[in-house]
């Protein structure tokens, strides 16, 4: 089971989900970030993922429109992975496949029949289909789950290895898993530390990041 923790800003936080089994930090970056807090600056996530051990891959997760954006930001920080959240012409996902050999992610708002489309329009040119919600115009990072039935549906047409990521926590990862049977599953909002003092959500809690990866792997070791 694949496990991503998404909107890291910090060398702290990336060694805590290192440390706990991630198989992947996600660096939300580039374009419309909400919320503002999340973006860490590129020179921070360049030093930070010089850190990186060899087996955790790095993804710049953004919202940039272009290609020759979306490649110098990552090839700027040196990231292993793009994960291309904005919905953007397919043609310009392509071109980003034509110009690199990193892994790529392809995000999908799970919406109804017409995700179907959208899937498989951009497969082929991505190495991972994440399937994650879209609040008020912004697509992931928005801690909401979306149909779980339908994502099954959409993970079973799949051609490519499918992220669940929306909503998900420690406590509701193994009922997601179990529902629609991904290769992986991506979490933001739901390992974010949150008080009366400290309300941002930049900061991931150590332990939830632990209980969430556990969890999530025990699925596939019964």
């Amino acid at each position: 089971m694949l496990v991503k923790i998404c909107g890291v800003s910090n060398i702290l936080d990336a060694h805590h989900a290192i440390e706990a089994g991630a198989s992947a930090i996600g660096f939300v970056m580039g374009g419309k970030c909400l919320p503002v807090e999340v973006e860490p600056h590129a020179q921070t996530v360049r030093d930070i993922i010089k850190t990186f051990p060899s087996h955790v891959d790095s993804f710049i997760v953004t919202h940039l429109l272009t290609a020759d954006d979306i490649l110098d930001l990552s090839n700027y920080v040196n990231s292993t992975g793009i994960q291309i959240s904005e919905e953007i012409d397919v043609s310009i996902v392509k071109e980003v496949r034509e110009r690199t050999r990193k892994k790529i992610i392809k995000t999908v708002v799970v919406r109804d029949e017409s995700s179907f489309d959208m899937l498989k329009k951009v497969e082929p040119y991505a190495d991972y289909i994440l399937l994650d919600t879209q609040s008020a115009g912004y697509v992931g990072g928005t801690g909401k789950t979306s149909d779980w039935n339908l994502c099954r549906k959409l993970v079973a047409a799949a051609n490519k290895p499918v992220y669940l990521a929306g909503g998900l926590t420690p406590e509701n990862v193994e009922r997601g898993i179990l529902t629609v049977y991904p290769a992986g599953v991506d979490v933001a909002t739901g390992v974010s530390t949150y008080s009366d003092d400290y309300l941002r959500k930049d900061r991931k809690c150590p332990q939830k990041i632990k209980l969430f990866i556990d969890r999530a792997r025990a699925i596939r070791n019964n």
